[in-house]
C-alpha cells in the first residue's frame, strides 16, 4: 500500500508522477494515464468471457470456473 504524508502527494508505482490523495483513498495506485491503459486490457478480457446461458439464450458474463463448466448445459 502507498502511503503519503499530508504534504506530500503518492506517486503512482508505474510512471512515477503524483496524483491526488483522494484517488490514494478510493483505492487506486496508480495515476488516471495509468489507471485508463489498465482498465482498457480489463475490459478486453471480460468482453472475452461472454457466452450463451442455455440454447437460444442471451449472452451473459462467465466469472468464475463453475459457472464456465454449467454453459450450454
Amino acid at each position: 500500500m502507498i502511503e503519503c504524508d499530508k504534504n506530500k502527494w503518492p506517486r503512482c508505482w508505474d510512471c512515477g508522477t503524483e496524483f491526488s490523495p483522494k484517488r490514494l483513498r478510493l483505492g487506486y495506485e496508480y495515476c488516471l494515464a495509468c489507471g485508463d491503459g489498465y482498465a482498457a486490457k480489463e475490459t478486453i478480457r471480460k468482453s472475452k468471457c461472454v457466452a450463451p446461458a442455455f440454447n437460444k439464450g442471451a449472452y451473459q458474463y462467465v466469472g468464475s470456473l463453475e459457472d464456465a463448466k454449467l454453459i450450454g448445459r
